[in-house]
């Protein structure tokens, strides 16, 4: 997880982010659980997530969890606003 040089350009709040993020991606994520530990909606959530990932904290990760977690940012929000319309 992000940690160094990375790290230090992160709050706690967006390390955990990752951290849970990268934790949910084998399983596509997990909006509920996500919205009572961070108290975001899945829309915030996940382009607040998308802004984490082009950030140097996500050089932490695999570059795999970033492809994946990218993918399922980009088809949950493509959901939830098919959804909201």
């Amino acid at each position: 997880m992000p940690h160094g040089e990375a790290a230090g350009q992160m709050d706690p709040f967006e390390i955990d982010m990752l951290e849970f993020a990268a934790k949910w991606a084998p399983y596509g994520g997990n909006d509920d659980e996500a919205f009572i530990r961070f108290g975001l909606r899945p829309t915030e959530f996940h382009l607040r997530l998308l802004g984490l990932l082009s950030s140097p904290g996500a050089r932490a990760l695999q570059w795999s969890t970033v492809i994946t977690l990218r993918w399922q940012c980009h088809e949950r929000l493509g959901r939830l606003a098919v959804g909201a319309s």
